[in-house]
């Protein structure tokens, strides 16, 4: 029983990492309807942002700020060249966009990082816990702390704050949003930037949790099945899903791979889930069903 549950929690752990995740990929959808595939590239690319600022050898909280100063340039930068130019045209053009920009990006980080990898430590206090049959490394654990903390920042940043109300005025529609006066160019840019932050603190996780490779981006298609049961719009389905996901995976590696001697089918078991779901719900655990008067 004890093992089970140790199962479940490092499945939630891991799904709280999809979480963020899918949120970075679902707030831009919402507001653009553009579905960013170059979403594991922004993971990488703030692995690596990170392990840069490393190199100044400073302390966690003033090595933080500098992280997120790159973030934000790269970010902006991007959304400004690339995007920008797409508004008001068809999402299906920023969609092959970012495609593109994954492609880019990928063939960057191997020039750049390198086929090898290289690991990022991220200097917190130790917080392994052992108790009895229970063991949980400290990586884990300010894994599951930094992206819960991730997940309420966000969610407070987006329903209470006042640029958060002008991201969800533009999700509700750019032309409304126009009609009151907003600006929704702004807007479109702050929630590339905001997407990019997130993806980019779940891409440090990862790599603290692994090794920072040039395609260390593939962990987005785990967060893919997430968006897809949570039904693409929902920002608490994507909660829900994600750690369901996690779970699935986690109860796949120590239960079912051992039984059936397939290693690595946990790969396989999300979209194993997301089929399930879909036979189930086409529109996904939290989607809305569109209709249109013709």
């Amino acid at each position: 029983m004890a093992f089970l549950v140790q199962a479940i929690i490092i499945g939630m752990v891991k799904g709280a990492i999809y979480v963020i995740i899918a949120l970075s990929m679902v707030i831009v959808y919402k507001s653009s309807r553009v579905f960013n595939f170059a979403i594991g590239e922004f993971c990488t690319m703030g692995a690596a942002l990170y392990f840069a600022a490393t190199l100044f050898g400073l302390p966690f909280y003033l090595m933080l700020p500098i992280f997120l100063i790159f973030v934000v340039i790269a970010a902006g930068a991007i959304e400004k060249i690339l995007i920008e130019p797409l508004s008001g045209r068809d999402p299906f053009s920023a969609i092959m966009v970012t495609i593109g920009l994954s492609i880019f990006l990928i063939g960057l980080f191997q020039i750049t990082v390198g086929t090898s990898g290289e690991n990022v430590e991220v200097n917190l206090p130790d917080l392994t816990f052992e108790a009895g049959q229970f063991f949980f490394t400290s990586e884990q654990i300010w894994s599951s702390i930094l992206a819960v903390s991730c997940i309420a920042i966000l969610l407070v940043f987006y329903n209470y704050t006042r640029w958060g109300i002008i991201m969800r005025a533009t999700a509700e529609g750019q032309v409304k949003a126009m009609a009151f006066g907003i600006n929704t160019r702004f807007a479109l840019m702050l929630t590339w930037i905001i997407s990019s932050i997130v993806a980019a603190i779940a891409g440090v996780l990862v790599a603290w949790t692994g090794t920072l490779t040039y395609n260390m981006g593939i962990v987005a298609f785990v967060a893919i099945p997430v968006v897809l049961v949570a039904g693409l719009e929902s920002i608490l389905g994507c909660i829900l899903g994600g750690l369901m996901v996690g779970i699935v995976e986690s109860l796949t590696t120590f239960y079912l791979e051992p039984a059936i001697g397939l290693e690595g089918f946990r790969m396989v078991t999300p979209y194993l889930f997301l089929l399930l779901v879909l036979m189930i719900r086409p529109t996904g655990l939290f989607g809305q069903v569109e209709i249109e008067r013709v």
